[in-house]
């Protein structure tokens, strides 16, 4: 999962990279793993040679959002659409730093990189179609080009009311179009708006609210407090963050977001050898777990011997949840539930 960091100069994007990064962030990509007391709990039982948790992929090689009428250079869009989701800081803070304005608008300039999104998106549907209209197969029905043109014909007036295409009701085939395209307003896109040590004033809040309104993962976050809580010691960071009246840092807010945004659920594999979480599209079956896992493990799928966590909990360790009848072995098609643990068994 590449989550593109994006916004203007100077709104603590790299601040908050390295915030979420927990210290270990590495040039500007780095993998950060998901924070989760239920893999942590499987691998304090199972002690396996090796831990492999979940991890997002954090990408702080974007370049800038510009100020004025170009705001997207090629090497942006280029950049950004190579991104699974998008990250959005917007500058909640006074700063004499400030390069593009003087003035603190947070809600201005997060509609503003939206609307140019949308904008971005239209004038490539605007110049595909005006190809799409010149070629023969885009007459018969049922082709390529023909469905194409059907699908544009429909997001392009929505567009132009300035809603994005991720607000859109697209099925399966539709949505891998735009994949293809790799429109900028059809990705999942999280806020964070990155506020002084005083925290988020009324605007920020309002602005919050707003956006979970319409869908969109948002939070406030002080991202030069959250990257000094990233150097301290871990086993000192619970105190400091109270003492802040904070529960979690900022990298377990973030990929929290970055799941919800993209509709993950994770399940878990434990073995002696590796114990690995894994991220899932929700309502994925237990076939797409397995190629999750491995193409090979799904070309061979067997059965999924299948235990929920609460019940892995309940009984204290694997062995303990098969002996008491709490695995059940499911087919192909079985939808697998948040925390998970799963056996693929396969013809390998």
């Amino acid at each position: 999962m590449k989550v593109g960091i994006i916004g203007y100069q100077q709104v603590g994007k790299s601040t908050l990279y390295r915030a979420a990064a927990q210290g270990h962030a590495k040039g500007d990509v780095t993998a950060v793993p998901v924070p989760d007391p239920r893999f942590d709990r499987i691998v304090a039982q199972v002690q396996p040679k090796k831990s492999t948790p979940a991890t997002v992929i954090l990408h702080d090689d974007i370049e800038p959002v510009q100020s004025g009428q170009k705001m997207f250079s090629l090497r942006f869009l280029e950049q950004a659409r190579k991104a699974d989701v998008l990250l959005h800081v917007v500058r909640a803070f006074d700063s004499p730093m400030a390069p593009y304005h003087a003035s603190v608008d947070p809600a201005r300039d997060q509609e503003a990189v939206d609307v140019e999104m949308v904008l971005s998106d239209l004038q490539t549907i605007e110049a595909r179609l005006e190809r799409l209209q010149k070629m023969q197969a885009t007459r018969a029905p049922g082709s390529t080009e023909y469905n194409e043109k059907m699908l544009f014909d429909r997001i392009k007036p929505v567009l132009e009311e300035g809603t994005p295409i991720r607000a859109i009701d697209l099925n399966e085939e539709e949505q891998k179009v735009c994949r293809n395209y790799q429109f900028l307003s059809a990705k999942q896109t999280v806020v964070a708006f990155n506020t002084g040590e005083e925290g988020a004033g009324p605007d920020v809040k309002a602005q919050i609210e707003k956006l979970k309104g319409i869908g969109t993962q948002a939070f406030a976050v002080c991202a030069t407090l959250e990257e000094e809580i990233a150097q301290l010691d871990p086993a000192d960071q619970p105190e400091f963050l109270a003492s802040l009246g904070l529960s979690e840092p900022a990298s377990a807010r973030l990929v929290r977001a970055v799941y919800d945004a993209l509709g993950l659920i994770t399940f878990f594999t434990a073995g002696e050898n590796d114990t690995h979480a894994w991220p899932l599209r929700k309502g994925s079956t237990a076939l797409k777990a397995a190629a999750t896992i491995h193409n090979d493990i799904a070309k061979g799928f067997i059965r999924a011997e299948v235990v929920h966590y609460a019940d892995y909990d309940e009984a204290g360790s694997l062995d303990a949840a098969y002996k008491s009848g709490k695995m059940i072995l499911e087919g192909k098609e079985h939808v697998i539930q948040d925390g998970d643990l799963l056996h693929i068994r396969n013809k390998s």
